[in-house]
């Protein structure tokens, strides 16, 4: 793995944004997300009983309410773990209110089996194993080929209102940033 291979380029013209892997800088794809942006485009992959479900903007949006995206790149990984746990934690306050998805990078089956174990019951796993929600929402490391560790949420509109990317790959994110946010919504 070599953090000086792959294109960088997300073609807006604007300096690459960095994330470090135990010290090493990684370039991140796709474009700076801000508060005040709209959600873009995007898809994940849940797969149940057999059959598989797309989820994207528009199946957000049907919800009619605030979106987290808790987004890491293996739900096998310790920090990833915590994370998915933290936020399955908390956000049993919001008393199902808000959508609350797990992406990771995961293959399907991989997310299938630790929403069992772990008996996730508010975070819904949904997996960007082809990169079509990391390249987007640009949180997607090209030279790796998965997605960085990192949070979103989104009003009912469909308006971002929070990012956290942590800078530091191993780093987990802000969580009570991100649940005060929730909460000013709910």
């Amino acid at each position: 793995m070599n953090p000086d291979e792959g294109n960088p380029d997300d073609g807006t013209g604007s300096e690459p944004r960095t994330v470090f892997v135990e010290s090493s800088p990684y370039t991140l794809s796709g474009p700076e997300l801000a508060p005040g942006d709209p959600m873009p485009d995007f898809v994940l992959w849940q797969y149940a009983e057999g059959i598989a479900h797309l989820i994207n903007r528009e199946v957000v949006l049907d919800y009619q309410m605030p979106a987290l995206f808790c987004c890491l790149h293996s739900v096998d990984t310790r920090v990833g773990n915590i994370q998915a746990r933290k936020f399955e934690r908390l956000l049993m306050a919001f008393d199902r209110q808000v959508a609350a998805f797990l992406v990771s990078s995961d293959l399907p089956f991989t997310q299938n089996r630790y929403s069992e174990r772990e008996m996730l019951s508010f975070l819904s796993v949904a997996s960007d194993y082809r990169g079509e929600f990391g390249k987007p929402f640009g949180v997607y490391i090209p030279q790796l080929m998965f997605l960085t560790r990192a949070v979103f949420i989104t009003d009912p509109s469909g308006i971002i209102q929070h990012v956290d990317i942590p800078t530091e790959f191993t780093h987990e994110p802000e969580y009570d940033a991100a649940i005060d946010v929730l909460a000013e919504m709910v």
